[in-house]
């Protein structure tokens, strides 16, 4: 459990971290904007190519990340990334690129590596599901097997559209059950995404019921939650972050986000639009309304 307060486990904020520069540079952007947590890219989001290795910098990262009393740190994958496409090439590609994202997520001691759940691009969910499973199941024995300490792949459901294999929450469970359940298969919960698929997280009520469903579905399986509020109305299924407070879902939404018993113990980042002055004022409002749960 990476933060307690009095003894309770609470939620541990924080932002995804521009890394163009370096991992030195994230580290100290994470710093300036508050966070207690974060999340980084370790090679070019919208790319094939994998991330260069540097087990140095790794080490160094490392260090200086639990001196400044960080964490956790996640890795989220790049977007070209479809473990159900029916394109060879683009699976193939898929695998070869996580692994050694996988490897480098190790490397810099992140507990996690994010990858969207995917489309099946009209091969069908059933043959989305086969291939997901052919693709994933080889890596998490590998790069994230059960006793080895590497970082767990995280699956993010999309904001919905022809052929996903996750935006419903009972999808994503479908996917984990593909995948037998694997020890080191979990899920991110984006919140803006969820609202998109027509989950209503806009007061405390509803944003508390969703959350009860996707726990009862998918279990004690969610270390992350993306907290982005959106532009778009309810099941628009459209994914078009915004900050936090200022979009359609709304302060009291994430305050109930925050404070659901269970993400207790877990993180929260936020990936909103802006450079620093944006991020820290996004992160510094997270604090605001957990730790007013915390203390009501």
């Amino acid at each position: 459990m990476w933060g307690s307060r009095g003894g309770a486990p609470v939620v541990r904020v924080g932002a995804h971290v521009p890394a163009a520069g370096g991992l030195a540079k994230a580290l100290a952007h994470a710093r300036a904007a508050g966070c207690e947590a974060f999340q980084v890219f370790v090679s070019n989001p919208r790319g094939w190519a994998p991330p260069a290795a540097d087990p140095e910098g790794a080490e160094r990262f490392r260090a200086a990340t639990a001196e400044a009393g960080l964490g956790p740190v996640f890795v989220h994958a790049p977007y070209l990334v479809n473990f159900a496409s029916m394109s060879d090439q683009t699976w193939l590609r898929s695998r070869s690129l996580v692994a050694a994202t996988l490897e480098r997520a190790a490397a810099i001691g992140a507990a996690g590596l994010v990858v969207h759940a995917g489309y099946e691009m009209g091969g069908g969910r059933a043959r989305g599901l086969a291939r997901t499973r052919e693709a994933l199941l080889p890596l998490l024995d590998y790069g994230a097997g059960a006793g080895t300490g590497g970082p767990d792949l995280l699956l993010e459901p999309t904001a919905s559209g022809k052929g996903s294999m996750a935006a419903r929450f009972e999808e994503a469970a479908e996917l984990l059950a593909a995948c037998g359940d694997h020890p080191r298969l979990r899920v991110c919960l984006d919140t803006c995404h969820a609202h998109a698929a027509g989950y209503d997280l806009t007061s405390p009520a509803s944003a508390t019921a969703a959350l009860d469903e996707l726990l009862a579905v998918v279990g004690d399986r969610v270390p992350l939650v993306h907290c982005n509020d959106t532009r778009d109305p309810l099941g628009a299924r459209r994914d078009r972050h915004w900050h936090v407070g200022q979009g359609l879902i709304g302060d009291a939404g994430f305050a109930a986000v925050l404070a659901h018993p269970g993400l207790a113990g877990t993180a929260a980042v936020i990936e909103t639009p802006g450079e620093l002055p944006e991020h820290t004022r996004d992160v510094a409002r997270l604090k605001r309304l957990r730790d007013t749960a915390v203390r009501s």
